[in-house]
């Protein structure tokens, strides 16, 4: 199927038809941009239960795999991917990719992965080092993990975040992205999460302009997909057109995240708000027929941090 193809259906009925696992909660870097809830909590959840919930949940068509890093909890996504791949249900593993290696790439393509999505924002090993403050062998390290999974069977998706760091550099991002022989590039929208602190948004001129550039230098054979922009890509003169694609929104429509502890959350990203807890009676076959109060009231107010952010006469 094409990558985020629930992203591309517009949600017109609720149900849970993907699920986000953070499989881990710890990580070898730590990002200043990180949303993930809890971080380094030493939370995770295993191959065993993840797979137990999918033969509970039948709806469910899609798993994402997430951190912290996944690939420290590397033999339980595995498992799961193994898993998913025989009984029909795509999978994404969401990485850094500085613990990959030929051997881990061939492994995950033997097992069926269907997308390894792998955060891309600098183009040397300089700026890599300085913001991330990390040694510059992680960076020529990570490149040489693109190349190898862009030449496997699975779909490989690099994403940058648009901020303060990359908004004017996009379009020497995308070089960088295609000359690894990755064809499709994922620009995730920066929004403010009160949760984590992070509030280093684009302004929307900027981010106007360099979305604008981006598509206008988009190769041919390659495709742009721009997330957390749907809310507001009409009113930027923002169109789709082949190969440009502004996702719809998913989360707590279609997609929840599930955390190490149990806890079940309407988005990590967004609105990292606990709805329950699968170790404490939340069945989540059944939790949008029997729907928690904080889900409910989300789908009625249908709140958008990057819409309130971009246009705050919305909110």
């Amino acid at each position: 199927m094409k990558y985020k193809f629930l992203e591309l259906e517009n949600p017109n009925h609720y149900d849970l038809e993907a699920l986000e696992v953070g499989v881990t909660s710890n990580c070898n870097f730590k990002c200043s941009y990180c949303c993930a809830y809890s971080r380094d909590d030493n939370q995770s959840i295993g191959a065993k239960e993840v797979i137990s919930i999918l033969q509970d949940v039948p709806t469910i068509r899609r798993v994402r795999l997430s951190g912290g890093e996944v690939t420290l909890k590397y033999q339980d996504c595995l498992d799961i991917v193994r898993y998913c791949s025989t009984h029909g249900i795509e999978t994404q593993l969401n990485t850094n990719a500085s613990l990959l290696n030929a051997t881990r790439v061939q492994q995950l393509e033997e097992a069926g992965v269907t997308t390894i999505h792998i955060s891309f924002n600098f183009t040397t090993a300089e700026e890599f080092s300085r913001y991330y403050k990390l040694h510059p062998s992680v960076y020529t390290k990570i490149r040489e993990n693109i190349a190898l999974c862009a030449q496997a069977s699975f779909d490989t998706v690099l994403e940058t975040l648009l901020f303060e760091e990359t908004t004017h550099h996009l379009t020497e991002i995308a070089d960088h992205v295609y000359a690894l022989g990755v064809r499709t590039h994922e620009i995730q929208n920066s929004i403010s999460m009160g949760h984590s602190g992070w509030s280093a948004i684009a302004a929307r001129e900027d981010l106007k302009k360099a979305v604008q550039e981006l598509i206008a230098h988009r190769r041919e054979d390659s495709t742009i997909y721009f997330t957390c922009m749907d809310r507001f890509a009409q009113e930027l003169g923002f169109e789709e057109q082949p190969g440009v694609y502004f996702s719809n929104c998913i989360e707590g429509k279609k997609q929840l995240h599930l955390h190490g502890n149990g806890d079940v959350l309407i988005s990590e990203l967004c609105y990292p708000v606990i709805i329950g807890n699968i170790y404490k009676g939340t069945v989540l076959k059944d939790i949008y027929k029997n729907m928690p109060d904080k889900l409910a009231d989300f789908l009625e107010r249908q709140p958008c941090p990057a819409l309130e952010a971009m246009f705050p006469s919305h909110s």
